[in-house]
């Protein structure tokens, strides 16, 4: 796959919320780079899927650290622990 369709990938990925994909895609793309500059649209890509993947990670664990508080769930506090981590 040439560089190009990867970052066109990474732009549908991103349309269509799947960050991870998106993310991938730009792994692909950067390995394929062999040492040169990103393009301002590269950089705001990469920006933009790591961002939104890291975000969607740190709401999640956010989630589960409220969970882990409420005493109803404290017999699943070992449980909720190693998912979190």
């Amino acid at each position: 796959m040439s560089m190009e369709e990867k970052i066109f990938l990474a732009r549908v990925a991103e349309q269509a919320e799947k960050f991870e994909d998106m993310v991938n895609f730009l792994y692909e793309a950067i390995d394929s780079k062999s040492g040169d500059d990103f393009t301002i649209d590269e950089r705001n890509l990469l920006s933009v899927g790591f961002k939104n993947l890291i975000g969607a990670n740190r709401g999640a664990i956010r989630t589960i650290g409220a969970i882990e508080q409420n005493p109803k769930y404290q017999k699943f506090g070992d449980a909720l622990g190693q998912y979190k981590k």
